[in-house]
């Protein structure tokens, strides 16, 4: 498998592992969606081959582990349900660069910030730009200040990471 055809398939790739933080959980469709266009294009991998040969309405508890497989051998690892601060990681690069829709963001994130007191620049910025949002009175303001937000995370987050979870 070269790194190339890794790179092109990185964004999905990632939009995968976001779902399994989402309330709605794992999709197994556009996973095994992806691992055959993965397998078609050459790129090959034990996970990888595991799920493009699972049924695409194959329960989760069942496609779970191979997709994790599967990331995992293209690098990305997914954080368990119990930890919090990798599953933060996760939601903030995919609201910075995978487009990750505000209304699926905006729950996670108030449920993963600290106390005022305690917040760092960037969640802080975030809280603060959340409420200028909810203000303004068009479309088009939102969107701009929805924008701004996800450049402030581009800034302050990389979308590649380390296997403990941490930006290079």
């Amino acid at each position: 498998m070269s790194a190339n055809a890794t790179t092109a398939f990185e964004d999905r790739l990632h939009r995968v592992a976001v779902d399994f933080i989402l309330p709605t959980g794992l999709d197994v469709d556009m996973a095994v969606g992806l691992a055959e266009d993965m397998v078609a294009s050459g790129v090959e991998g034990a996970g990888t081959v595991a799920v493009a040969t699972l049924a695409r309405d194959s329960w989760v508890s069942d496609a779970e582990q191979p997709v994790r497989e599967m990331l995992a051998e293209h690098g990305i690892d997914v954080p368990q349900p119990d930890d919090e601060q990798n599953e933060y990681q996760v939601l903030l690069r995919a609201f910075g660069y995978l487009g990750l829709p505000l209304h699926n963001f905006e729950g996670l994130f108030y449920v993963q910030i600290p106390t005022w007191n305690d917040q760092g620049p960037l969640d802080r910025a975030l809280v603060t730009m959340l409420d200028r949002r909810d203000h303004e009175t068009t479309p088009q303001a939102r969107a701009a200040v929805e924008q701004e937000m996800r450049d402030t995370v581009r800034s302050h987050v990389a979308l590649r990471w380390s296997r403990d979870g941490s930006s290079p």
